[in-house]
């Protein structure tokens, strides 16, 4: 059966997944691994008669057990990630993200949350990545694109009701983000198959462009002085055909030179 295009649904009912996230980083004389459990729950909101735009909220729940901090940089991270949850986006007929909503509540709460962080944190570093974080959650026209930086935001919001397979075939570039420092253009092969659930696309990609390639640099030279050999992605994106949305995921990235090799795998499923 040949796939043209998946039709998107507006969501009907909240959906409930678990995601797990493992980077791993390895030399010749160490390896180093982080591991995260989160539940997501995407609760759905009213659809416009008129616009067919439908605002989604986004929460998020840590596993507590599996995501205890290991040092004030990780602790520093956990903070800030609360001020994310939730998050309301507003979609549009085609269900993707147009808008955060409720932008002056969100930024409130990362003021009562710099506050905090300000009294628990000591050194250099902090300002400079308190500083950092107010320029991407300053309300306007930018924090939109600013938080589907978020890794599950990228990796779940894949626009993939809008573009058109030939022959169950699509080829195009995505930016991902939160795997390097610098965001990675990856030019992507999708091949798209019906099942009796819903329909299964599968992808594959190699790096098309870096963005930002001086300071990926630089993070590079922290880890070896080997040349790049590979970056590379893979992975299964599954829509249901009840809800018309997303209900697993799996992604796989690798950085590869001589000496050095950093992963990271991205596992979504939904719970029974």
């Amino acid at each position: 059966m040949t796939i043209s295009k998946i039709h998107y649904k507006p969501l009907k009912e909240t959906l409930n997944m678990h995601l797990k996230i493992a980077i791993s980083e390895r030399t010749n004389q160490k390896v180093e691994y982080i591991h995260k459990d989160f539940d997501i729950n995407i609760v759905p909101g009213k659809v416009s008669f008129w616009t067919g735009s439908q605002r989604i909220t986004v929460y998020r729940k840590p596993n507590a057990i599996n995501n205890l901090p290991n040092n004030d940089a990780d602790a520093f991270v956990q903070q800030v990630s609360t001020v994310l949850n939730p998050v309301s986006l507003k979609l549009n007929f085609n269900g993707s993200p147009t808008v955060v909503e409720q932008q002056e509540v969100l930024w409130k709460k990362w003021l009562n949350t710099r506050t905090n962080i300000e009294n628990s944190f000591a050194g250099n570093w902090v300002e400079n990545a308190l500083t950092t974080i107010d320029r991407k959650l300053l309300p306007g026209d930018n924090l939109t694109n600013n938080l589907m930086q978020d890794l599950f935001l990228n990796e779940y919001f894949r626009n993939v009701y809008q573009v058109n397979f030939t022959e169950n075939i699509f080829r195009g570039e995505r930016t991902v983000y939160g795997f390097c420092p610098a965001p990675i253009q990856f030019g992507e092969k999708w091949r798209v198959k019906p099942l009796p659930t819903g329909c299964l696309i599968k992808f594959s990609g190699q790096k098309a462009e870096i963005h930002d390639q001086p300071g990926f640099n630089c993070w590079l030279k922290t880890k070896t002085d080997d040349r790049i050999e590979e970056i590379r992605v893979d992975g299964f994106y599954q829509v249901d055909a009840a809800t018309g949305w997303c209900n697993a995921l799996e992604s796989h990235y690798q950085l590869t030179t001589g000496n050095f090799e950093k992963t990271l795998d991205i596992f979504l499923t939904t719970h029974e």
